[in-house]
């Protein structure tokens, strides 16, 4: 195996470990924008708050970063109702 080749499944493997984060986060819209083609918004999703209501949130989230999660949300509903 080359080193081309081992670079390919490395960045495979990220993309995938980093879909399975934003679906635990409830991130439903990045998900279906990365599966579009734009595969690095996969990595912004595996980064950003996630979804109050998700499981990643209950399970992992204090009350301080679940407050951060929520003013996320809501900033994140307002940029696409508007």
């Amino acid at each position: 195996m080359s080193a081309l080749d081992l670079v390919g499944v490395g960045l495979l493997a990220s993309l995938v470990l980093s879909a399975v984060v934003v679906c635990l986060k409830g991130r439903w819209t990045l998900l279906l924008a990365a599966l579009c083609l734009l595969f690095p918004l996969l990595w912004c999703g595996a980064i950003a708050p996630a979804n109050p209501s998700s499981w990643w949130a209950r399970k992992l989230y204090g009350e301080k970063k679940l407050l951060r999660a929520r003013r996320f949300q809501d900033r994140w509903s307002r940029s696409f109702a508007e």
